[in-house]
């Protein structure tokens, strides 16, 4: 089992992958915050009044892509240039692959329909809350 721990880990800190993910976590929540600015309003599958448990909601699976990629860029770049990432670069890497795991997803979700979210779930089970 301390051999899978290594090989997984590449010999880095569990601390180190929290915090790298942590930094690139906060760059992917400013790039859907930015890109929410752009959202309609007006439409019936988006509220009205400003929603971050939306926003978390709807992203919820570009959350997740982006997190993987992130692991997988922390683990095997530090592989291939010998050393840990520093924690500036965790926040590079965040907007980079919030920016590119964007382009990848919108592509992904043209021509598979299990990537789609169900926008009318999510406005019913926040309209549920406000009359709670």
């Amino acid at each position: 089992m301390k051999e899978f721990t290594q090989l997984i880990s590449g010999g880095l800190s569990f601390g180190y992958y929290l915090a790298a993910l942590f930094f690139s976590g906060l760059a992917i929540l400013l790039s859907m915050w930015a890109g929410s600015a752009n959202r309609n309003v007006a439409s019936s599958d988006t509220p009205r009044k400003y929603s971050f448990e939306f926003l978390i909601w709807d992203n919820a699976k570009r959350i997740g892509a982006g997190l993987i990629a992130m692991f997988l860029v922390y683990r095997f770049t530090s592989s291939i240039i010998g050393h840990e990432l520093s924690m500036e670069s965790a926040v590079g890497v965040g907007f980079i692959i919030s920016m590119g795991v964007d382009q990848l997803i919108g592509w992904l979700k043209q021509r598979f329909d299990f990537l789609q979210m169900n926008r009318k779930k999510i406005m019913q089970i926040l309209k549920q809350k406000e009359v709670s």
